[in-house]
């Protein structure tokens, strides 16, 4: 009971919004089983006439006393009216049926987009929790197969065939009471075998979307690493992982095929021995003389309506079944609460285009992490100043950098800017006035131009181009058949290792930056490009404050200040050459580097 009010509250969210829509999708059902309902007595009014001459009085004498106010004395007459009914509830079931399609559609879509805005606002634990290729099964299959139908055409179906049930039960009772018994028989039946299967499909159920999200993984991870892959000659391993894992989905959905199409068949054939019954029961009534023709027929035809209606309540107990199952995936995704929680109502910055980065004391780790990534880490970058920051494989490095754009926060301690703690900033305005390039330059299917600007507003060509050519990007994109037009593949698959950082930095410079992180992304850069570009840097932006995680030589002889880190927390802290004079950690990983240099091998 519990999980099913959750469930109400995850889908009201969307439907909201659309209350004239709602309105339509509760009062149509009414109207349309009421007009459903009232033509087998129509039909009964006609086979009495024809048995007798004359309308038996009944308990439903008040439907026939309106019948005959409206001059409906003769079997045309009734005839006519049955056309009449039947048109309007075709044009008003026709109409809620469309309109329950285009609901499918609408929510389907919004329920996506809600999914996707709140993954957007997820942190790192969550995406090291979950895989792409499950995020993109959730996102997809979860929302497109499991939830969309049932969102609207499912619930609304079940509502309208409740509708329909209730009113000809009415009519059922009305014409004879004893037989309405003999046709709630299988009932009992039915509801041993919902308790009976729920269980068991809600595991199948689940068992498919994790084999569905298996396929996804071994896709995206195979695709990604496709440079790889070729160069190690492993296509024939990733062919035989697909095929394993393809197998496994498949028979992940025969066994949810078979077990749905059992119990569905079980539901639905149960419920047409109501039929046998009332035919059996009902044909004894009429030999007894205690029920006339017409309400024989009458009485079959409600029978008959129940026969759909009851499929829909079975379809909607093992399609919600199925949908419970993707939604509680979906809700699985929104409980993980995101790492960072910034609205838009903090301090703004100042206008100043000077920056001074401190961290006091600054912690930080995972839940359920036995040692701090960063343990009292204190140190300020004043505006203009060129801060490196060093270590061993795992030190914290890149850790500490993300700290200043909010990636993460520090779980204790502080960071601030220009003496105000970064969390008091209005999160938007302060990522604006950082520029960020990781590690590896995350790059999108797209124009180079596109993915310099990024979206983002107020970047005009002038600004773009001094990005491009502050960057040492210009040659490049010259060089490119079309120019800023020239699109790249997925993650820049098109273009070389430099040629992306230079990109990323372009992207990181246009928006003006006050701060600027470089996570070892000038790895890919030559020693003479790299140096043109800091002289180029400080030229124009001279009051950048600038963090660089690093390993290359020259740009650790330039920094201002290199902070040495090791296992999360500062061991040394100076200029280059004071820490080459205290022979401590610093001049260990410095001469290190520069012997792998000298010999060509890769870096730490």
């Amino acid at each position: 009971m519990f999980m099913l009010i959750k469930y109400i509250k995850w889908f009201w969210r969307f439907y909201r919004r659309h209350k004239r829509a709602l309105l339509l999708l509760v009062t149509f059902p009414f109207l349309t089983s009421a007009l459903f309902v009232i033509q087998p007595l129509l039909l009964k009014n006609i086979f009495d006439l024809l048995q007798s001459g004359n309308v038996q009085p009944t308990s439903l004498q008040f439907l026939s006393n309106f019948i005959a106010t409206l001059g409906a004395g003769k079997i045309i007459n009734y005839a006519l009216m049955m056309i009449i009914f039947g048109m309007a509830s075709f044009a008003l079931h026709s109409t809620l049926v469309g309109h329950r399609a285009y609901m499918n559609l609408k929510l389907e879509w919004e329920s996506r987009q809600h999914t996707f805005s709140d993954v957007t606002t997820k942190g790192p634990d969550f995406f090291n929790r979950f895989s792409t290729g499950d995020l993109v099964t959730r996102m997809t299959d979860d929302i497109t197969e499991k939830i969309s139908w049932f969102a609207c055409s499912g619930i609304f179906r079940f509502y309208e065939a409740l509708t329909l049930i209730m009113f000809s039960l009415i009519m059922m009772l009305a014409i004879h009471p004893g037989l309405t018994l003999w046709t709630a028989g299988p009932l009992p039946i039915l509801i041993l075998i919902y308790m009976r299967s729920s269980t068991l499909l809600d595991r199948r159920f689940d068992f498919l979307q994790k084999r569905i999200t298996d396929v996804n993984d071994s896709m995206e991870a195979c695709f990604s690493g496709i440079r790889v892959i070729k160069a190690y000659n492993r296509e024939n391993d990733q062919k035989k992982k697909f095929a394993e894992v393809a197998k496994n989905r498949l028979k992940a959905e025969i066994l949810a095929v078979k077990t749905h199409t059992v119990i569905e068949s079980l539901w639905m054939y149960i419920w047409q021995l109501g039929i046998v019954i009332v035919l059996l029961a009902g044909g004894y009534y009429v030999i007894r003389g205690s029920l006339s023709i017409g309400e024989f027929v009458a009485f079959d035809s409600y029978v008959i309506y129940l026969i759909y209606p009851m499929f829909d309540v079975g379809n909607f107990l093992v399609k919600g079944l199925r949908a419970g199952v993707s939604v509680k995936r979906l809700m699985e995704l929104e409980d993980h609460q995101p790492m960072i929680v910034g609205g838009d109502n903090g301090q703004e910055l100042s206008n100043s285009p000077r920056a001074r980065v401190e961290f006091d004391k600054v912690f930080f780790r995972f839940d359920g992490m036995e040692r701090d990534i960063l343990a009292d880490v204190s140190f300020a970058a004043e505006p203009g100043q060129r801060i490196a920051l060093v270590g061993k494989v795992g030190a914290g490095k890149s850790w500490a950098a993300r700290l200043v754009p909010r990636l993460v926060d520090p779980t204790g301690g502080r960071v601030m800017l220009d003496g105000v703690d970064l969390r008091q900033y209005d999160l938007g305005e302060l990522r604006r006035n950082i520029g960020y390039v990781p590690q590896e330059p995350i790059l999108f299917s797209e124009t180079i131009e596109n993915n310099i600007r990024f979206n983002r507003d107020g970047i005009t060509d002038d600004i773009l181009n001094w990005a491009i050519d502050v960057s040492q990007f210009r040659e490049e994109v010259e060089a490119f058949p079309k120019g800023l037009k020239t699109r790249i593949g997925v993650r820049g698959v098109s273009i070389s290792g430099g040629q992306k950082q230079r990109l990323a930095l372009a992207r990181a410079l246009v928006g003006k930056p006050r701060v600027l992180i470089l996570d070892d992304c000038t790895s890919a850069l030559d020693a003479k490009t790299e140096a043109a570009l800091w002289d180029r840097l400080y030229e124009v932006m001279p009051d950048l404050t600038c963090f660089i995680v690093t390993h290359r030589p020259a740009t650790l002889e330039q920094s201002n200040e290199v902070i040495v880190l090791d296992e999360g927390r500062i061991v040394e802290s100076g200029n280059h050459i004071d820490l080459i004079l205290q022979e401590g950690l610093y001049c260990r990983l410095y001469h290190r580097i520069m012997l792998e240099e000298a010999v060509g091998a890769p870096s730490a």
